[in-house]
């Protein structure tokens, strides 16, 4: 009976594992094959050229450009197709649609068709099809992906400042280009003014082409300082520390420790439980 239960055992424990590593196998490979035609190469007829990037990235706030260049183009049009909802965005340099983010950027007599979409927003992720009207029409999809830039507050996110002296809090967004727009700075929900009656409110902004800095500057630290000051970037998400301002005496008193939460697959913890309930059932005389 013993032996049947281990056998029993084994086998179940062998048929979880695989489910388990065959489910992940298939989230993680699970990438469309997006079909291209090329056109072809070595003769007059109309084609896109083979160095062409299957896959662009953007950020949001910022243009992105979708290439596509068409040698032998002759008097055949070129499209451009947005596949989600097959609209049709572009016809040659004319825009078909009433978006004016989209326009197509064709230098005379060059053989670039590109796409541009400016500024970018998340929702304009997903597939392009750069098409020419040959006969049959040839069609390279391009792959948009559109990242959202963030904003990092350097430190802890959660500081003890002490009384009467200065808060001073930096905030770095890196990205592909300076453009992150205008960087607020706001205590819980009402935004910093630098003119106000407390006086002594400050920022320096310093940009290069990988990243903006924002530091905020706060003299002569109060009780009523205390809050949770985020940094917002207009075309990022934005960071928030919580700033607690204390007496010396406080200032051992004011730590708590926390506890922190593991995350899991559900399905690995399913598996240990599963598990743990047959071993039991194992063992059991």
């Amino acid at each position: 009976m013993a032996g049947f239960r281990r056998l029993y055992v084994g086998i179940f424990c062998y048929v979880l594992c695989i489910t388990l590593v065959s489910d992940g196998s298939q989230s993680v490979g699970n990438v469309e094959q997006q079909e291209i035609t090329w056109g072809k190469p070595n003769t007059d007829t109309a084609r896109f050229d083979d160095d062409n990037p299957l896959n662009v990235t953007a950020m949001v706030g910022q243009q992105a450009i979708l290439p596509c260049t068409v040698i032998n183009l002759d008097k055949k049009d070129v499209s451009w197709i947005r596949q989600r909802d097959l609209h049709i965005l572009t016809v040659n340099i004319f825009t078909y649609t009433t978006d004016d983010r989209f326009k197509v950027y064709h230098p005379e007599d060059s053989d670039d068709w590109h796409l541009e979409i400016n500024p970018v927003t998340f929702r304009d992720a997903g597939v392009y099809e750069c098409q020419v009207s040959t006969s049959p029409k040839i069609f390279l999809p391009i792959q948009l992906s559109v990242d959202v830039q963030q904003a990092r507050i350097s430190g802890p996110r959660e500081v003890f400042i002490q009384n009467s002296s200065t808060i001073k809090l930096t905030c770095v967004v890196n990205t592909h280009s300076e453009n992150v727009g205008a960087v607020s700075w706001y205590r819980d929900n009402a935004e910093l003014d630098y003119d106000s009656p407390r006086g002594g409110v400050s920022i320096e902004i310093e940009k290069t082409p990988v990243r903006t800095t924002s530091k905020l500057f706060l003299t002569r630290a109060g009780k009523n300082d205390s809050g949770n000051y985020s940094c917002v970037p207009q075309f990022a998400d934005s960071a928030s520390v919580l700033v607690h301002v204390v007496n010396g005496e406080e200032s051992a008193a004011v730590y708590k420790a926390r506890s922190s939460c593991v995350t899991c697959d559900p399905r690995v913890i399913l598996g240990i439980i599963l598990l743990m309930t047959l071993m039991s059932f194992l063992w059991c005389p």
